[in-house]
């Protein structure tokens, strides 16, 4: 026996749930004192039964849960300005000591006024860009739009698709390199290059199998999964099993020839990752194990090349294919609340849940509630032997030890009252909901802090309290700690990232590498100190060469798993390159999704919050202030308007 959820609309029972009832109104209360201010896991990785039909009132609410309106486009006859390089600060003045809006990256194109508005600091004129703020023309940006870099990076991240590139995870140590390398500059560089290439041969089948994820949930243009369809279900699309490796990497397909400006074995454009090197260096970098690449391009180099494949990074260096796998993220999804199935819910959190019956002061199992099932709940709890069950639409009870409950508040914080948006987490019950006001829109279940309810300046808790979004990041990258740049906190990793990264995101992901504040042109030019949890960059040889090898890699060999998969992804000391959909609601903590693992219910990170792609897509685009089109990053106040309220509580 399979207890199913059913589509139906319930009111609260306040008398069941005091603790977490509590716990909202108590955060709520708080706020003047802050300064800043179903059914069974279906194919898809979300809620739903695949043998069951999906909620009848999810096809239907559209006039709920839109998405946040950027500015309308200008005028298609305004000139344009590009971005050569990684990242450029927008600035609120035509000067840089003035206030930071937010930064664009390499290869975007924005409307610009057809004048500078002054030449302070910047002999080539800041240009006031749309829909606000100044940008320099000179080492940072262009007015000539034939520039090769702007071609060479003209592919932009994706915000129609839960995740923005294509992603994948180093298996073995690899250097990132500037050109296609040949046969002898490969050998120089890569350690024990021929047994690895021997290996792969063998295993090419079996190590690039992908199963279906995160790109493969159908989802509407508010990013919300699409009720019926099941994982993979792609219309005219193809889903991740039915491309090649080359689109998996990043290619359009699986023959793309060699960019133009990597032909002849030169590079025809400047290093623009943070790891700066001679311009003669073959490579500027290694990679370590388990570090995640996020990819916007892959080609075969030629047989004077050992006829290998090598992916295009967003900074534009090469890693070579054998060495990384295609990762889709989990297809893991909360799910759309409406009038005919909405809260409370409760969602199973536990592996072998069980479903029971409870009689005579006894709780006798009665089948089993499927992992990630999310159940529509009556209103009614009981203790049993010292457990509070709580009982379902469909006349079962669920243990509290095994689920994690979303459900209507005791009393409504100021944002609903006025008919806002707000995102409403509970740290006990791992579960995420949005609001509109008195009206619940979506509810997930996510990954917090690995110290659950300890004290966040001491541990990797979560902190808790009512906040504001601060700055918005489409991708920024991140250490293994969470740590980046652009979230308010120190860098913890030197990386070649955006103004958002390292900042010092407690989630359990990764920092970005930009300055405060998304401060694109600092985390450019600083090189970040290698804290807790961060990687040094490979030391120098004389007379400015890089190092021939990483010190802190080790030594793979065959069978300790430089070639395979042994260790759980995001074990050990990395990067995280171009985490989804970063927002940071208090210095060092975020909303984002974790591409890298698939516990959501689980408390997991270092203090962020860690959502599945789907989900942080879903949250990232229905939230204020929207992301100008064009641009990477944003910061919330006066410019863009206030960012959404997020209330963390027990």
């Amino acid at each position: 026996m399979r207890p199913r959820a059913r589509t139906a609309h319930m009111t609260f029972g306040e008398r069941w749930l005091p603790r977490a009832a509590a716990s909202l109104a108590l955060v709520a209360a708080l706020a003047a004192g802050c300064k800043r201010p179903g059914a069974a896991a279906g194919g898809d990785g979300g809620p739903g039964d695949p043998d069951a039909s999906p909620p009848t009132g999810a096809e239907a609410a559209v006039t709920q849960g839109q998405n946040s309106v950027p500015d309308p486009p200008p005028p298609s006859d305004k000139p344009l300005l590009g971005i050569t390089a990684f990242v450029t600060t927008v600035y609120a003045e035509p000067r840089d000591t003035s206030k930071k809006l937010g930064y664009l990256r390499v290869g975007a194109k924005v409307a610009r006024s057809a004048e500078p508005a002054g030449k302070s600091n910047c002999p080539g004129g800041w240009y006031e860009i749309y829909p606000k703020g100044f940008v320099c023309v000179g080492d940072e940006a262009t007015l000539d739009l034939e520039s090769p870099i702007l071609k060479a990076a003209e592919k932009r991240p994706n915000l129609k698709t839960a995740l923005p590139y294509r992603y994948a995870f180093v298996r073995a140590v690899l250097p990132l390199y500037l050109r296609a390398p040949t046969a002898d500059e490969q050998l120089k560089s890569e350690f024990k290059l021929k047994e690895h290439l021997d290996w792969y041969k063998e295993n090419e089948a079996s190590v690039n199998q992908v199963v279906l994820g995160a790109p493969d949930v159908p989802i509407d243009d508010r990013g919300v999964p699409i009720p019926g369809k099941r994982l993979g279900e792609m219309g005219l699309g193809k889903n991740s099993q039915e491309v090649g490796l080359g689109v998996l990497l990043g290619g359009e397909s699986d023959n793309d020839p060699i960019p133009f400006w990597l032909e002849g074995g030169k590079r025809l454009i400047p290093n623009i990752s943070d790891f700066k090197v001679p311009e003669y260096a073959v490579f500027a970098d290694r990679a370590r194990r388990h570090t995640g690449l996020a990819l916007i391009g892959s080609f075969h180099a030629g047989e004077e090349a050992f006829s290998r494949r090598f992916a295009i990074t967003t900074d534009l260096r090469l890693a070579p294919h054998t060495k990384i796998k295609p990762d889709m993220g989990s297809p893991w999804h909360g799910l759309e609340l409406t009038d005919q199935f909405s809260l409370p819910i409760a969602f199973i959190r536990s592996q072998g849940a069980k479903a029971y019956k409870v009689s005579k002061g006894k709780a006798i199992a009665a089948g089993d509630a499927e992992f990630r099932s999310v159940h529509a709940l009556a209103g009614t709890m009981k203790i049993v032997e010292g457990v509070k069950y709580f009982r379902t639409k469909d006349k079962y009870w669920l243990s509290e030890l095994d689920v994690g409950l979303a459900v209507p508040p005791a009393s409504w914080p100021e944002d609903a009252e006025k008919g806002k948006k707000w995102i409403e987490i509970s740290i006990k019950s791992q579960t995420l909901v949005l609001w509109e006001g008195k009206r619940p829109i979506y509810a997930t279940l996510v990954s917090t802090g690995q110290a659950g309810l300890d004290d966040p300046k001491k541990t990797t808790a979560t902190v808790r309290g009512v906040f504001k979004i601060r700055n918005k990041h489409i991708t920024a990258t991140m250490d293994s700690n969470e740590g980046s740049s652009v979230g308010g906190a120190r860098a913890t990793v030197a990386s070649s990232s955006s103004p958002a990264q390292s900042s010092g995101d407690k989630s359990g992901t990764t920092k970005t590498a930009a300055a405060k504040g998304a401060d694109a042109k600092g985390a450019k030019n600083a090189k970040a100190p290698a804290g807790k949890g961060g990687a040094k960059a490979p030391a120098a040889a004389k007379g400015g060469k890089p190092a021939a090898s990483d010190p802190h890699a080790k030594v793979p060999k065959k069978g300790d798993g430089e070639y395979g998969v042994t260790k759980r992804r995001g074990e050990g000391t990395f990067q995280l390159r171009d985490v989804p959909y970063i927002q940071y609601f208090e210095s060092g903590y975020a909303l984002h999704a974790a591409y890298w693992h698939d516990v959501f219910g689980t408390p997991r990170s270092h203090g962020c919050v860690n959502l599945s792609p789907v989900d942080a897509h879903r949250v990232f685009l229905w939230t204020d202030p929207p992301v100008p089109e064009g641009w990477h990053a944003i910061n919330a106040g006066e410019e863009f308007g206030e960012g959404t309220t997020v209330i963390v509580h027990e």
